[in-house]
């Protein structure tokens, strides 16, 4: 077992502790940490191993994307509908969702995608970006009326699709939801994005953090000067991962929202990216399945040990 030398004095010390006898000191009992610190930094250990191991780009850039703050919410989180139904998953959504976590194969040989004939590589990464049919735009909204649920739970108010927030200008609508008194006597407009670390992000290390500022920022923040509201952009990533500006938000919120929910900020957050984590690889896995269908090869048998990576 591979966390049996950080389990066993982690027990010894919590034995003797617990006794309040006076033990002898054990040569293999040296380390000072928590069994929790001391697996936590094995699994590190672990990944760094795999990423500096891995085959291709975009192995790597997949090991490397699982290290985002709060990538894996979805894998721990209680499929309850206390809260909404946005942590209950669909069987087989949940098993393309584990596959392309472990990158796994979700398809037997590549194949021609069903709406746009082009060619789906046996992870699927060609169905998080097909343009074809309104599956992103689904995958959007979704994340995004999420977004505007949490703001309702910390009575901010939100307007989704604020009508003429820059004015009557074609094709200028950044406020995905607005909210109208931020701080500073201002409003808030976010603007929601999900993006692929895949394909044309391979390049780039942070492709979230890319994509919010030459897609966004770069569009949009001249525009916002002079005007009763400042922006932020909020990319996700098909793998879980969010952009800094975009996390820190989300604490803001969460805070406003555990505040009048009567709740534990910790107990909201960990619920509520547990929320958003879900409906994200739902509606990821779920284009997968609309391009693959029964087609789809997904194992069995999954061993869950290592989900955490």
């Amino acid at each position: 077992m591979r966390n049996a030398d950080i389990a066993f004095p982690a027990s010894w010390r919590e034995s003797k502790a617990t006794c309040r006898e006076d033990w002898a000191d054990r040569p293999d009992v040296s380390a000072h940490h928590s069994q929790k610190q001391g697996s936590f930094k094995k699994d590190e250990e672990i990944l760094k191993v795999l990423i500096e191991q891995a085959p291709n780009r975009r192995e790597h850039q997949r090991l490397e994307r699982l290290k985002c703050v709060h990538a894996g919410a979805w894998i721990s989180a209680v499929p309850s509908t206390h809260d909404g139904v946005d942590t209950v998953m669909r069987p087989r959504n949940f098993q393309v969702a584990v596959s392309m976590r472990m990158g796994l194969p979700v398809l037997s040989e590549e194949k021609s995608c069903s709406l746009c004939m082009q060619t789906i590589d046996v992870f699927g990464d060609h169905s998080a970006c097909c343009s074809v049919s309104s599956d992103r735009i689904h995958r959007h909204n979704r994340v995004r009326n999420l977004l505007d649920r949490i703001c309702q739970e910390g009575l901010l108010s939100p307007v989704m699709e604020k009508y003429r927030l820059l004015g009557n200008v074609y094709g200028r609508r950044p406020g995905d939801v607005t909210i109208p008194v931020w701080r500073a006597n201002k409003g808030l407009a976010i603007d929601v994005a999900v993006t692929s670390p895949y394909g044309y992000n391979l390049p780039h290390k942070d492709p979230c953090e890319s994509y919010a500022e030459s897609k966004k920022h770069s569009y949009y923040d001249e525009d916002f000067k002079g005007t009763a509201f400042e922006f932020a952009a909020m990319v996700f990533e098909t793998t879980g991962g969010v952009n800094e500006e975009g996390v820190e938000l989300l604490r803001q919120l969460f805070r406003f929202a555990a505040k009048h929910q009567s709740l534990q900020l910790s107990v909201y957050c960990g619920r509520a990216w547990a929320r958003l984590s879900c409906s994200l690889q739902s509606s990821v896995s779920q284009c997968f399945l609309n391009r693959a269908g029964s087609e789809a090869a997904i194992e069995k048998d999954i061993d869950f040990v290592d989900l955490n990576f």
